[in-house]
């Protein structure tokens, strides 16, 4: 009998040993797939989380574009905007002829016209790259919502020929035909009454990917096409609600989405960045929407591209405006603007830079402290670059166009090198600055 009853306690020891370790090691294992917001800058960050289930939120935010010169009248409505090999090109919208336009992005000036050969620009509204063809979407439907000939002409870079005024042959234009899957409704809408406009365009893992311009809910619908030549069923992927009119879209090269948009009622310009999504559903990962002011100060901003993971240039189109009675012109321009502020290190091109032999930039003084102003000993072109990195160079942690005199950003205390882009993609010069 107590043989009997010492081995129930025994057993109820060991379960009771078993139930206490299980619940000391259980959060452990449930820590290796803890789902939520893994973004240190969102407002709901949780510090445990380890898969990001795009719940983040942000605060306000907001972003002041750089202006970096006027666009010239062939370019008032310009509408797309991309950067290929060093080359920023653009376009205008329906009416402007089949033409693209290679920009001096530092005069804005016209260094090249192409002609686009055998086709016509009903509403060009978006240009993609995707490392070797360009891609202009004929897409825009804002007009009564019914088009039936919506089209995106593919052609190779290395079909533009050399010279200022030059033809690609229609020869080397593919046209890729499309319609939406959902779209049954051909009848007219009115103008700006429908939910099948589209402006914005980018290549990404063959495939094209079409952001829509909803007039109706202010959300954008992603489609993709395929990125060849024939007729196709542009599929319905996914929704977001973004309270805007989307007019451009990129991507950069560490996969960070950019839509920019605008409202037509109160004329609020945004801009969507979107990052750490899963299995290329752009939607269901970081969604953080930044304010870039109002479009009777900036204009109705069209193109979008990206310079680098972590800068790049908008455009915005002439707009009148009337202000107490008296039209006000807002000139096209191009801008600058810098987000790797915003971004996460992992979404940050790594440099791996080799100072080895470059010279030396004198900036002054050194050490500094953060918010000091540093100044160049050396004058340098407009279009150039100041980029921090990390003392191992491999990393940037701050980047912006240089000027004379620049306050330098609020880091840790530490060893960096900053390093001066002039000209090109490879740095002019270095030096070694102390944080104090």
């Amino acid at each position: 009998m107590f043989s009997g009853m010492i081995k129930i306690r025994d057993q109820t020891m060991h379960m009771r040993l078993f139930v206490f370790f299980l619940s000391c090691y259980l959060p452990v294992f449930q820590l290796a797939g803890q789902s939520g917001c893994t973004d240190p800058q969102a407002s709901n960050y949780n510090l445990i989380a380890t898969v990001n289930d795009g719940s983040c939120t942000y605060p306000d935010t907001y972003l002041a574009p750089t202006v970096r010169t006027g666009l010239p009248d062939l370019l008032k409505e310009n509408s797309g905007l991309i950067l290929t090999g060093g080359s920023l090109w653009s376009h205008g919208d329906g009416g402007s002829g089949p033409f693209l336009y290679e920009i001096d992005s530092v005069s804005g000036s016209i260094l090249r016209t192409v002609t686009i050969g055998g086709v016509s620009n009903l509403d060009w509204e978006d240009i993609a790259f995707d490392g070797q063809h360009l891609y202009i979407g004929d897409f825009g439907n804002n007009a009564n919502g019914n088009r039936t000939d919506l089209r995106i002409y593919k052609f190779p870079l290395t079909a533009i020929p050399a010279g200022t005024d030059v033809l690609v042959p229609a020869s080397s234009v593919e046209w890729i035909d499309f319609a939406y899957e959902d779209q049954s409704d051909f009848s007219p809408q009115g103008t700006n009454h429908t939910q099948f406009d589209c402006e914005a365009m980018i290549w990404y893992d063959d495939s094209l990917h079409l952001f829509t311009k909803d007039w109706i809910g202010y959300q954008t619908v992603r489609y993709t096409v395929p990125a060849k030549e024939g007729m196709f069923l542009a599929r319905r992927r996914e929704t977001l609600p973004v309270d805007a009119l989307i007019t451009g879209a990129d991507i950069t090269d560490k996969g960070v989405l950019a839509l920019l948009g605008y409202r037509d009622d109160d004329g609020v310009l945004s801009m969507w960045l979107l990052s750490d999504y899963r299995d290329g559903w752009f939607f269901n990962g970081n969604k953080r929407k930044i304010g870039l002011g109002l479009a009777p100060f900036s204009g109705q901003l069209e193109g979008i591209c990206f310079r680098d993971s972590g800068s790049g240039y908008l455009s915005n189109e002439e707009l009148t405006i009337s202000v107490l009675g008296n039209p006000i012109t807002i000139p096209a321009r191009l801008y600058s603007i810098e987000i790797a502020q915003w971004l996460q290190p992992q979404f940050l091109r790594a440099h791996n830079l080799d100072w080895n032999g470059l010279p030396v930039c004198r900036f002054v003084p050194n050490p500094v402290k953060p918010g000091q102003t540093i100044t160049s000993e050396t004058s340098w072109p407009g279009d150039s670059r100041l980029i921090l990195v990390d003392s191992a160079g491999q990393r940037i942690v701050w980047e912006q166009q240089l000027a004379n005199a620049i306050a330098m950003p609020d880091v840790a205390a530490g060893s960096y090198f900053l390093a001066v882009f002039s000209n090109g993609q490879a740095p002019a010069c270095v030096d070694k600055i102390l944080v104090r």
